[in-house]
């Protein structure tokens, strides 16, 4: 159950977690802020954004032995080998509020995992936990348009992310998700003006 002792919990562990590393810590602190703001325009609960933009990159500074072992607990070899190294993180993460704390809502657990690459048929939830982590203020990357966008359309919003993710990634020859592979490929084929 999400209530403010759970909060409350979960921000002294990334206090601890993040002691020497202030700028994860005004990141997650960003996500939040900027995920609440699109949770009451798309009208998703405040409880379910704080919990997922707080644990969203709570392992990030585990190595990479670290997030697999833990990651592993809740995930299958399968599905690990198809995950890029850098979104490893997401998954340990996921495990991370499974295990330590206690967190079923699978709708929160989901919007953790897929933080990073994103998938097809994401709840408005997951949307706005992927939106937030690419467009926090501390971001100086971000075109003006994608922040535009992401107060309007979530959809159209994460289809540019990924777009942009995707072009990024093959600049610098590194893998893109194979997860964001297909959700791009299913955005392309709605009729919505994805593409246009």
């Amino acid at each position: 159950m999400i209530n403010s002792d759970l909060i409350n919990e979960i921000n002294i562990f990334l206090e601890n977690q993040f002691l020497d590393q202030h700028k994860r810590l005004v990141h997650i602190r960003n996500v939040v802020k900027v995920s609440l703001e699109l949770g009451k325009l798309f009208s998703v609960g405040t409880d379910e954004i704080i919990v997922s933009a707080l644990l969203h990159d709570a392992t990030k500074n585990y190595s990479f032995k670290q997030n697999y072992t833990l990651a592993r607990k809740y995930f299958s070899e399968d599905v690990l080998n198809q995950v890029p190294n850098p979104c490893l993180h997401a998954y340990s993460a996921a495990a991370l509020a499974k295990i330590r704390f206690k967190i079923t809502d699978e709708n929160i657990i989901n919007a953790i995992t897929y933080h990073c690459s994103g998938r097809m048929n994401m709840s408005d939830l997951e949307k706005i936990i992927f939106i937030g982590d690419f467009i926090e203020e501390s971001r100086d990357f971000v075109n003006e348009e994608v922040k535009i966008m992401a107060r309007q359309d979530l959809d159209k919003c994460v289809y540019m992310i990924m777009c942009s993710t995707k072009a990024y990634l093959e600049k610098n020859n590194q893998q893109l998700s194979v997860l964001t592979q297909k959700a791009i490929a299913a955005y392309e084929e709605k009729k919505e003006g994805f593409n246009d």
